[in-house]
């Protein structure tokens, strides 16, 4: 994806920016995500079924703050670990290493959006417009320099409602 800015190129996204992008901005239904295993380099698929992201915006002490939640469900789709995931709480490790991979993902981004950029693709603006806006109206003109100092906090939160893959597998066998 381009980025262009007041009809120049700013820059470029991958895809994997723009999926970032979406998710921040609510705009995705479903998609699958891959993250390392907890304890090993091996990798997991998470099929997301239903997403909802909310975005708080208020400014305090002069800077814009954000914080942006982004809640998903889904299933496994895809399983590397050697974990027995039939037992209680077996998704709990590969849900927080799901959730740690996407909120540094999304931060990084941010400060590329932030630092090469120096755009604000996300629509944050308009959530500070909507929701606070006796401060947004000092950046009315140059929200720029706002998103430029703005403090943005992620939560991403996975759930996994189940393991679609068979209750024992192959590699699980000894």
């Amino acid at each position: 994806m381009a980025v262009f800015k007041m009809g120049k190129l700013a820059g470029y996204a991958n895809l994997n920016e723009v999926r970032d992008m979406l998710f921040v901005q609510g705009k995705i239904k479903n998609t699958v995500l891959t993250a390392k295993c907890e304890k090993s380099e091996k990798r997991f698929g998470y099929h997301i079924t239903h997403t909802k992201t909310k975005i708080t915006a208020k400014e305090t002490n002069g800077i814009p703050k954000f914080y942006i939640k982004i809640k998903t469900e889904g299933y496994l789709e895809g399983n590397n670990c050697l974990e027995n995931i039939s037992e209680a709480g077996a998704f709990e490790g590969l849900e927080k290493a799901m959730n740690d991979r996407m909120e540094e993902s999304i931060k990084k981004f941010i400060v590329k959006t932030k630092e090469e950029f120096n755009a604000d693709i996300f629509g944050l603006g308009e959530s500070l417009r909507e929701q606070d806006y006796q401060h947004f109206k000092k950046y009315k003109d140059t929200w720029d320099d706002g998103y430029a100092k703005a403090e943005i906090y992620i939560d991403f939160n996975s759930e996994i409602k189940r393991a679609g893959l068979r209750k024992n597998p192959y590699l699980m066998k000894k």
